[in-house]
Protein backbone atom coordinates (compact mmCIF):
# COMPACT_ATOMS: atom_id res chain seq x y z
CA UNK A 1 0.00 0.00 0.00
CA UNK A 2 1.19 3.29 -1.29
CA UNK A 3 1.29 6.43 0.98
CA UNK A 4 1.89 10.27 0.63
CA UNK A 5 4.04 11.29 2.87
CA UNK A 6 1.64 13.65 4.44
CA UNK A 7 -0.72 10.46 4.98
CA UNK A 8 2.54 8.83 6.55
CA UNK A 9 2.75 11.08 9.03
CA UNK A 10 -0.43 11.34 9.89
CA UNK A 11 -0.69 6.97 10.42
CA UNK A 12 2.26 7.56 12.37
CA UNK A 13 0.88 10.01 14.73
CA UNK A 14 -2.51 9.15 15.36
CA UNK A 15 -2.55 5.30 14.59
CA UNK A 16 -2.16 1.82 16.00
CA UNK A 17 -0.45 -0.82 14.35
CA UNK A 18 -1.45 -3.50 16.36
CA UNK A 19 -2.55 -4.58 19.83
CA UNK A 20 -1.21 -1.71 22.39
CA UNK A 21 0.99 -3.28 24.88
CA UNK A 22 1.74 -2.17 28.37
CA UNK A 23 3.77 0.98 28.47
CA UNK A 24 3.96 1.77 24.79
CA UNK A 25 3.96 5.41 23.41
CA UNK A 26 -0.15 6.28 22.92
CA UNK A 27 -1.16 7.50 19.97
CA UNK A 28 -2.78 11.37 19.57
CA UNK A 29 -6.39 10.93 20.11
CA UNK A 30 -8.50 12.84 18.30
CA UNK A 31 -8.70 16.00 20.20
CA UNK A 32 -5.07 16.14 20.74
CA UNK A 33 -4.26 15.57 16.71
CA UNK A 34 -6.92 18.53 16.22
CA UNK A 35 -4.85 20.69 18.73
CA UNK A 36 -1.63 19.72 16.97
CA UNK A 37 -2.88 20.05 13.63
CA UNK A 38 -4.21 23.57 14.23
CA UNK A 39 -0.70 24.82 15.55
CA UNK A 40 0.77 23.40 12.44
CA UNK A 41 -1.84 24.72 10.42
CA UNK A 42 -1.30 28.23 12.01
CA UNK A 43 2.68 28.07 10.96
CA UNK A 44 2.62 27.04 7.95
CA UNK A 45 3.73 23.64 8.40
CA UNK A 46 2.50 20.20 7.13
CA UNK A 47 2.91 17.12 8.77
CA UNK A 48 5.22 15.41 6.27
CA UNK A 49 7.29 17.92 7.70
CA UNK A 50 8.37 16.01 10.52
CA UNK A 51 9.61 13.25 8.70
CA UNK A 52 12.26 14.92 6.96
CA UNK A 53 13.80 17.71 9.47
CA UNK A 54 14.01 17.34 13.14
CA UNK A 55 10.48 17.90 15.00
CA UNK A 56 12.56 19.55 17.80
CA UNK A 57 13.05 21.94 15.50
CA UNK A 58 10.36 22.84 13.44
CA UNK A 59 8.06 22.15 16.84
CA UNK A 60 9.86 24.86 18.68
CA UNK A 61 7.34 27.15 20.43
CA UNK A 62 4.88 23.81 20.94
CA UNK A 63 3.67 23.65 24.44
CA UNK A 64 1.07 20.65 25.49
CA UNK A 65 0.23 19.05 28.19
CA UNK A 66 -0.11 15.35 26.78
CA UNK A 67 1.11 15.93 23.88
CA UNK A 68 5.18 16.35 24.39
CA UNK A 69 8.19 16.73 22.30
CA UNK A 70 9.16 13.01 23.24
CA UNK A 71 5.67 11.95 22.56
CA UNK A 72 5.89 12.81 19.06
CA UNK A 73 9.33 11.37 18.44
CA UNK A 74 8.20 8.10 19.41
CA UNK A 75 5.65 8.15 17.58
CA UNK A 76 7.33 8.93 14.37
CA UNK A 77 9.99 6.68 14.88
CA UNK A 78 7.86 3.96 14.03
CA UNK A 79 8.55 2.99 10.85
CA UNK A 80 8.97 -0.43 10.50
CA UNK A 81 5.70 -1.25 12.38
CA UNK A 82 4.05 1.00 10.29
CA UNK A 83 5.63 -0.68 6.85
CA UNK A 84 4.54 -4.34 8.10
CA UNK A 85 1.33 -3.35 9.23
CA UNK A 86 0.87 -1.82 5.92
CA UNK A 87 1.30 -4.51 3.85
CA UNK A 88 -1.16 -6.44 6.22
CA UNK A 89 -3.99 -3.79 5.29
CA UNK A 90 -2.88 -4.44 1.77
CA UNK A 91 -3.38 -8.20 1.61
CA UNK A 92 -7.29 -7.47 2.95
CA UNK A 93 -7.53 -5.29 0.24
CA UNK A 94 -8.02 -2.31 3.19
CA UNK A 95 -7.03 1.54 2.03
CA UNK A 96 -6.27 4.36 4.53
CA UNK A 97 -7.77 7.96 4.11
CA UNK A 98 -6.80 10.96 5.93
CA UNK A 99 -8.23 14.33 6.23
CA UNK A 100 -6.17 15.77 3.91
CA UNK A 101 -7.35 13.76 0.94
CA UNK A 102 -9.80 14.99 -1.70
CA UNK A 103 -12.24 12.21 -1.50
CA UNK A 104 -12.60 12.53 3.02
CA UNK A 105 -16.35 12.86 3.65
CA UNK A 106 -17.41 16.54 4.38
CA UNK A 107 -19.84 16.02 5.91
CA UNK A 108 -17.58 14.73 8.35
CA UNK A 109 -15.44 17.72 8.14
CA UNK A 110 -18.55 20.35 7.97
CA UNK A 111 -20.40 18.70 11.01
CA UNK A 112 -17.26 17.61 13.43
CA UNK A 113 -15.14 20.06 12.85
CA UNK A 114 -11.73 19.37 14.07
CA UNK A 115 -13.10 16.58 16.06
CA UNK A 116 -13.42 14.43 12.76
CA UNK A 117 -11.06 11.89 12.69
CA UNK A 118 -7.53 12.24 10.93
CA UNK A 119 -7.73 8.58 9.46
CA UNK A 120 -10.18 6.49 8.12
CA UNK A 121 -9.67 2.88 7.28
CA UNK A 122 -11.83 1.22 4.87
CA UNK A 123 -12.48 -1.21 2.15
CA UNK A 124 -14.82 -0.97 -0.33
CA UNK A 125 -15.82 1.66 -2.67
CA UNK A 126 -14.23 5.14 -0.91
CA UNK A 127 -16.46 6.86 -3.29
CA UNK A 128 -19.60 5.99 -1.57
CA UNK A 129 -18.73 8.00 1.83
CA UNK A 130 -19.39 11.19 -0.25
CA UNK A 131 -23.46 10.38 -0.80
CA UNK A 132 -24.90 10.67 2.57
CA UNK A 133 -27.88 8.79 2.88
CA UNK A 134 -30.10 7.25 5.58
CA UNK A 135 -28.93 5.93 9.05
CA UNK A 136 -30.77 3.30 11.04
CA UNK A 137 -29.77 1.97 14.55
CA UNK A 138 -30.85 -0.06 17.31
CA UNK A 139 -29.80 -2.65 19.95
CA UNK A 140 -28.19 -5.28 19.65
CA UNK A 141 -30.32 -7.55 21.64
CA UNK A 142 -34.30 -6.80 19.84
CA UNK A 143 -36.78 -8.64 18.65
CA UNK A 144 -37.42 -10.30 15.33
CA UNK A 145 -40.21 -7.91 14.30
CA UNK A 146 -38.15 -4.86 14.58
CA UNK A 147 -34.84 -6.82 12.61
CA UNK A 148 -38.06 -7.14 9.97
CA UNK A 149 -38.53 -3.74 10.51
CA UNK A 150 -35.09 -2.31 9.78
CA UNK A 151 -34.44 -5.16 6.80
CA UNK A 152 -37.68 -3.33 5.57
CA UNK A 153 -35.77 0.19 5.67
CA UNK A 154 -32.79 -1.25 3.86
CA UNK A 155 -35.38 -2.02 0.99
CA UNK A 156 -37.14 1.05 1.09
CA UNK A 157 -34.25 3.10 0.86
CA UNK A 158 -32.98 0.78 -2.23
CA UNK A 159 -36.38 1.72 -3.95
CA UNK A 160 -35.81 4.99 -3.87
CA UNK A 161 -32.56 5.28 -4.94
CA UNK A 162 -31.03 5.91 -1.44
CA UNK A 163 -27.91 4.68 0.63
CA UNK A 164 -27.86 2.88 3.88
CA UNK A 165 -25.70 3.94 7.14
CA UNK A 166 -25.10 1.61 9.81
CA UNK A 167 -23.01 0.59 12.37
CA UNK A 168 -22.36 -3.05 11.32
CA UNK A 169 -23.15 -4.34 14.73
CA UNK A 170 -25.32 -7.87 15.40
CA UNK A 171 -29.10 -7.18 15.37
CA UNK A 172 -30.76 -4.07 13.96
CA UNK A 173 -27.45 -2.60 12.24
CA UNK A 174 -26.67 -5.81 10.22
CA UNK A 175 -30.56 -6.19 9.69
CA UNK A 176 -30.88 -2.90 7.88
CA UNK A 177 -27.68 -3.40 5.99
CA UNK A 178 -27.94 -6.84 4.64
CA UNK A 179 -31.90 -6.21 3.75
CA UNK A 180 -30.24 -2.83 1.61
CA UNK A 181 -27.74 -4.72 0.42
CA UNK A 182 -30.06 -7.60 -1.06
CA UNK A 183 -32.00 -5.09 -2.70
CA UNK A 184 -28.99 -4.10 -4.65
CA UNK A 185 -29.17 -0.21 -2.12
CA UNK A 186 -25.42 1.39 -1.43
CA UNK A 187 -24.61 0.77 1.77
CA UNK A 188 -22.16 2.44 4.49
CA UNK A 189 -20.89 0.57 7.76
CA UNK A 190 -19.44 2.43 10.47
CA UNK A 191 -17.74 -0.11 12.10
CA UNK A 192 -15.98 0.06 15.77
CA UNK A 193 -13.89 -3.22 15.49
CA UNK A 194 -12.23 -6.00 13.33
CA UNK A 195 -12.24 -4.01 10.20
CA UNK A 196 -9.72 -6.78 8.86
CA UNK A 197 -12.06 -8.91 10.09
CA UNK A 198 -15.02 -7.85 8.21
CA UNK A 199 -13.42 -6.58 5.23
CA UNK A 200 -12.39 -10.71 3.97
CA UNK A 201 -15.79 -12.10 5.37
CA UNK A 202 -17.98 -14.18 3.02
CA UNK A 203 -20.55 -12.26 4.30
CA UNK A 204 -19.90 -8.71 2.87
CA UNK A 205 -17.58 -10.37 -0.25
CA UNK A 206 -19.99 -10.03 -2.86
CA UNK A 207 -21.19 -6.71 -2.03
CA UNK A 208 -17.67 -5.13 -1.85
CA UNK A 209 -16.71 -6.34 -5.10
CA UNK A 210 -19.81 -5.32 -6.59
CA UNK A 211 -18.94 -1.97 -5.02
CA UNK A 212 -22.15 -1.60 -3.51
CA UNK A 213 -20.17 -1.02 0.25
CA UNK A 214 -18.30 0.56 2.25
CA UNK A 215 -17.12 -0.80 5.46
CA UNK A 216 -15.05 2.27 7.30
CA UNK A 217 -13.62 3.01 10.92
CA UNK A 218 -11.67 5.25 12.36
CA UNK A 219 -9.59 2.60 14.55
CA UNK A 220 -6.91 0.24 14.05
CA UNK A 221 -8.36 -2.20 11.49
CA UNK A 222 -7.36 -4.94 13.73
CA UNK A 223 -9.20 -3.83 17.13
CA UNK A 224 -11.11 -5.67 18.81
CA UNK A 225 -14.47 -4.65 20.52
CA UNK A 226 -14.10 -1.91 23.01
CA UNK A 227 -17.44 0.32 24.64
CA UNK A 228 -15.53 3.08 24.42
CA UNK A 229 -14.62 2.98 20.44
CA UNK A 230 -18.58 1.60 19.85
CA UNK A 231 -19.58 4.62 21.63
CA UNK A 232 -17.34 6.96 19.69
CA UNK A 233 -18.21 5.05 16.17
CA UNK A 234 -21.83 6.51 17.06
CA UNK A 235 -21.15 9.88 15.99
CA UNK A 236 -19.65 8.97 12.70
CA UNK A 237 -22.65 7.15 11.51
CA UNK A 238 -24.86 10.40 12.27
CA UNK A 239 -22.32 12.52 10.38
CA UNK A 240 -21.95 10.25 7.25
CA UNK A 241 -26.23 10.45 7.21
CA UNK A 242 -28.88 12.93 6.27
CA UNK A 243 -31.37 11.85 8.23
CA UNK A 244 -31.71 8.78 11.37
CA UNK A 245 -33.92 6.29 12.30
CA UNK A 246 -33.76 4.57 15.66
CA UNK A 247 -35.48 1.33 15.81
CA UNK A 248 -35.23 0.03 19.41
CA UNK A 249 -33.32 1.92 22.12
CA UNK A 250 -32.63 0.88 25.98
CA UNK A 251 -33.91 4.06 28.24
CA UNK A 252 -30.73 5.28 29.22
CA UNK A 253 -27.93 3.28 28.88
CA UNK A 254 -26.00 1.37 25.45
CA UNK A 255 -24.97 2.72 22.16
CA UNK A 256 -28.08 3.40 20.43
CA UNK A 257 -29.36 5.67 23.49
CA UNK A 258 -26.16 7.64 24.03
CA UNK A 259 -25.43 8.25 20.22
CA UNK A 260 -29.49 9.26 19.56
CA UNK A 261 -28.95 11.73 23.10
CA UNK A 262 -25.21 13.26 21.47
CA UNK A 263 -27.26 13.70 17.81
CA UNK A 264 -30.57 15.46 19.66
CA UNK A 265 -27.89 17.81 21.76
CA UNK A 266 -25.89 18.46 18.59
CA UNK A 267 -28.64 18.65 16.09
CA UNK A 268 -26.43 16.84 13.01
CA UNK A 269 -29.88 15.36 11.04
CA UNK A 270 -33.19 14.78 11.90
CA UNK A 271 -34.01 11.64 13.94
CA UNK A 272 -37.06 9.96 14.04
CA UNK A 273 -37.46 6.94 16.36
CA UNK A 274 -39.68 3.95 16.01
CA UNK A 275 -43.09 3.08 17.94
CA UNK A 276 -42.35 0.95 20.40
CA UNK A 277 -44.37 -0.65 23.33
CA UNK A 278 -41.36 -2.31 24.62
CA UNK A 279 -41.10 -1.52 28.95
CA UNK A 280 -37.66 -1.24 28.83
CA UNK A 281 -37.67 0.94 25.24
CA UNK A 282 -36.19 4.57 25.38
CA UNK A 283 -37.76 5.24 22.00
CA UNK A 284 -40.76 7.70 23.94
CA UNK A 285 -37.80 9.26 25.87
CA UNK A 286 -35.90 10.27 22.95
CA UNK A 287 -39.46 11.76 21.22
CA UNK A 288 -39.70 14.11 24.59
CA UNK A 289 -36.04 14.86 23.99
CA UNK A 290 -36.34 16.25 20.47
CA UNK A 291 -36.96 13.29 18.12
CA UNK A 292 -40.04 12.65 16.19
CA UNK A 293 -42.11 9.53 15.53
CA UNK A 294 -41.41 7.57 12.59
CA UNK A 295 -44.95 7.29 10.73
CA UNK A 296 -46.18 4.06 10.18
CA UNK A 297 -46.72 2.43 6.37
CA UNK A 298 -44.61 3.26 3.88
CA UNK A 299 -41.79 6.08 3.88
CA UNK A 300 -40.87 9.13 1.94
CA UNK A 301 -37.44 8.83 3.02
CA UNK A 302 -36.26 12.13 1.19
CA UNK A 303 -39.56 13.91 3.48
CA UNK A 304 -37.45 12.56 6.31
CA UNK A 305 -34.25 14.19 5.52
CA UNK A 306 -35.82 17.80 4.69
CA UNK A 307 -37.68 17.41 8.26
CA UNK A 308 -36.82 20.43 9.95
CA UNK A 309 -34.88 19.39 13.25
CA UNK A 310 -36.43 21.36 15.94
CA UNK A 311 -39.75 23.85 16.16
CA UNK A 312 -36.77 26.66 15.96
CA UNK A 313 -36.00 25.68 12.99
CA UNK A 314 -39.35 25.30 10.97
CA UNK A 315 -38.83 28.48 9.07
CA UNK A 316 -34.94 27.99 8.49
CA UNK A 317 -35.97 24.73 7.20
CA UNK A 318 -39.50 25.80 4.77
CA UNK A 319 -36.95 28.45 3.15
CA UNK A 320 -34.28 25.61 2.10
CA UNK A 321 -37.42 22.87 0.89
CA UNK A 322 -38.96 25.56 -1.29
CA UNK A 323 -35.21 26.87 -2.90
CA UNK A 324 -34.54 23.22 -3.44
CA UNK A 325 -38.13 22.03 -5.03
CA UNK A 326 -37.14 25.15 -7.22
CA UNK A 327 -34.09 24.74 -8.45
CA UNK A 328 -35.42 21.15 -8.96
CA UNK A 329 -38.42 22.19 -11.19
CA UNK A 330 -36.06 24.34 -13.08
CA UNK A 331 -33.22 21.77 -13.91
CA UNK A 332 -36.28 18.77 -15.14
CA UNK A 333 -37.93 21.40 -17.12
CA UNK A 334 -34.63 21.70 -18.97
CA UNK A 335 -33.36 18.46 -19.23
CA UNK A 336 -37.39 17.44 -20.67
CA UNK A 337 -36.83 20.28 -23.58
CA UNK A 338 -33.26 18.29 -23.77
CA UNK A 339 -34.84 14.92 -23.96
CA UNK A 340 -37.47 15.74 -26.68
CA UNK A 341 -34.61 17.36 -28.87
CA UNK A 342 -32.40 14.38 -28.85
CA UNK A 343 -35.25 12.45 -29.68
CA UNK A 344 -36.56 14.43 -32.41
CA UNK A 345 -32.94 14.70 -34.01
CA UNK A 346 -32.06 11.26 -33.28
CA UNK A 347 -28.51 12.38 -31.88
CA UNK A 348 -26.42 9.27 -30.62
CA UNK A 349 -27.04 8.99 -26.45
CA UNK A 350 -23.52 9.26 -26.90
CA UNK A 351 -22.48 11.97 -28.65
CA UNK A 352 -25.63 14.27 -26.44
CA UNK A 353 -25.63 13.07 -23.05
CA UNK A 354 -29.01 14.06 -21.05
CA UNK A 355 -27.87 17.51 -18.26
CA UNK A 356 -27.24 15.79 -14.89
CA UNK A 357 -30.35 16.20 -12.82
CA UNK A 358 -31.37 15.66 -8.92
CA UNK A 359 -32.88 12.54 -10.01
CA UNK A 360 -31.06 10.60 -7.17
CA UNK A 361 -32.36 12.50 -4.66
CA UNK A 362 -36.06 12.19 -5.39
CA UNK A 363 -38.52 9.62 -4.91
CA UNK A 364 -39.45 7.61 -8.15
CA UNK A 365 -42.96 9.30 -8.33
CA UNK A 366 -41.92 13.00 -7.49
CA UNK A 367 -43.10 15.31 -10.66
CA UNK A 368 -41.87 18.73 -12.02
CA UNK A 369 -44.38 20.35 -14.21
CA UNK A 370 -46.27 17.45 -15.50
CA UNK A 371 -43.56 14.55 -16.54
CA UNK A 372 -42.42 13.23 -13.00
CA UNK A 373 -38.53 12.32 -13.44
CA UNK A 374 -39.20 8.75 -13.64
CA UNK A 375 -41.56 9.48 -16.88
CA UNK A 376 -38.42 11.22 -18.22
CA UNK A 377 -35.73 8.12 -17.43
CA UNK A 378 -38.39 6.31 -19.49
CA UNK A 379 -37.81 9.05 -22.49
CA UNK A 380 -33.72 9.06 -22.13
CA UNK A 381 -33.60 5.18 -22.01
CA UNK A 382 -35.75 4.78 -25.10
CA UNK A 383 -33.33 6.99 -26.68
CA UNK A 384 -30.40 5.18 -25.15
CA UNK A 385 -31.20 1.37 -26.20
CA UNK A 386 -32.44 3.01 -29.55
CA UNK A 387 -28.88 0.74 -30.97
CA UNK A 388 -29.25 -2.43 -29.10
CA UNK A 389 -29.33 -3.86 -25.13
CA UNK A 390 -26.85 -1.94 -22.81
CA UNK A 391 -25.62 -3.15 -19.52
CA UNK A 392 -26.11 -1.36 -16.25
CA UNK A 393 -22.63 0.01 -15.76
CA UNK A 394 -23.45 1.44 -19.48
CA UNK A 395 -26.82 2.67 -18.43
CA UNK A 396 -25.07 4.44 -15.38
CA UNK A 397 -22.84 6.26 -17.53
CA UNK A 398 -24.76 7.76 -19.40
CA UNK A 399 -27.74 8.36 -17.26
CA UNK A 400 -25.17 9.77 -14.68
CA UNK A 401 -27.41 8.23 -12.11
CA UNK A 402 -26.68 6.69 -8.74
CA UNK A 403 -26.51 2.74 -9.10
CA UNK A 404 -29.73 2.22 -6.31
CA UNK A 405 -31.24 4.65 -8.28
CA UNK A 406 -31.02 3.32 -11.92
CA UNK A 407 -31.30 -0.08 -10.42
CA UNK A 408 -35.06 1.11 -8.80
CA UNK A 409 -36.37 2.32 -12.09
CA UNK A 410 -35.29 -0.80 -14.17
CA UNK A 411 -36.93 -2.85 -11.96
CA UNK A 412 -40.23 -0.72 -12.31
CA UNK A 413 -39.91 -0.10 -16.12
CA UNK A 414 -39.24 -4.01 -16.30
CA UNK A 415 -42.46 -5.04 -14.23
CA UNK A 416 -43.94 -2.51 -16.13
CA UNK A 417 -43.25 -4.16 -19.17
CA UNK A 418 -41.75 -1.45 -21.18
CA UNK A 419 -38.07 -2.81 -21.07
CA UNK A 420 -37.09 -6.48 -20.95
CA UNK A 421 -34.06 -7.58 -19.17
CA UNK A 422 -31.73 -10.02 -20.88
CA UNK A 423 -29.20 -12.53 -19.31
CA UNK A 424 -25.87 -13.75 -20.17
CA UNK A 425 -24.74 -11.23 -19.67
CA UNK A 426 -27.39 -9.34 -17.89
CA UNK A 427 -28.40 -6.07 -20.54
CA UNK A 428 -31.86 -4.35 -20.98
CA UNK A 429 -33.87 -2.92 -24.05
CA UNK A 430 -36.84 -1.40 -24.49
CA UNK A 431 -39.95 -2.91 -25.50
CA UNK A 432 -42.71 -1.05 -24.51
CA UNK A 433 -45.12 1.11 -27.25
CA UNK A 434 -42.53 4.10 -28.40
CA UNK A 435 -42.60 7.33 -26.28
CA UNK A 436 -40.87 9.14 -28.99
CA UNK A 437 -43.52 10.04 -31.69
CA UNK A 438 -43.35 13.36 -32.86
CA UNK A 439 -46.85 14.19 -31.79
CA UNK A 440 -45.15 14.07 -27.92
CA UNK A 441 -43.37 17.53 -28.38
CA UNK A 442 -46.18 19.50 -29.63
CA UNK A 443 -46.95 22.97 -28.05
CA UNK A 444 -44.51 23.07 -24.64
CA UNK A 445 -43.05 19.82 -24.28
CA UNK A 446 -44.19 19.11 -21.00
CA UNK A 447 -47.91 18.44 -21.04
CA UNK A 448 -47.97 16.38 -23.90
CA UNK A 449 -45.11 13.57 -22.64
CA UNK A 450 -47.28 13.51 -19.01
CA UNK A 451 -49.95 11.53 -20.71
CA UNK A 452 -47.95 8.98 -22.49
CA UNK A 453 -46.09 8.04 -19.38
CA UNK A 454 -48.77 6.75 -17.42
CA UNK A 455 -49.98 9.96 -15.41
CA UNK A 456 -53.21 10.92 -15.37
CA UNK A 457 -53.42 14.26 -17.84
CA UNK A 458 -54.32 17.42 -15.07
CA UNK A 459 -58.75 18.83 -15.68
Amino acid sequence: MALSAQAQAVVLLTAHFAKPEKGAVRPLSTAEWGRFAVWLRDRGLQPEALLSAEPARLLDGWLDKTVTMQRVEALLGRGTALGLALDRWERAGLWVMTRSDPDYPDRLKRRLRAGSPPLLFGCGNRGLLANGGLAVVGSRETEEAELAFAARLGAEAAAQGMSIVSGGARGVDEAAMLGALEHECTTIGVLADSLLRAATSAKYRKYLMARDLALVSPFNPEARFEVGNAMARNRYIYCLADAAIVVSSSFGKGGTWTGAIENLEERWVPLWVKASSHPASGNAELVRRGARWLPDGKHDLIALMLAPESAADTRESEHAQLDLLAARAARSAESIREVSSVAERGDSPRQRAAPASDSDLLPPDSSAGQLSLYGLFLLRMETLVAGGPLTLEQLQASLDLTKPQLSAWLKRAVAERRVEKLRAPVRYRWQGPSLRQPSMFDDDGIDHPGRGLGRPTPG
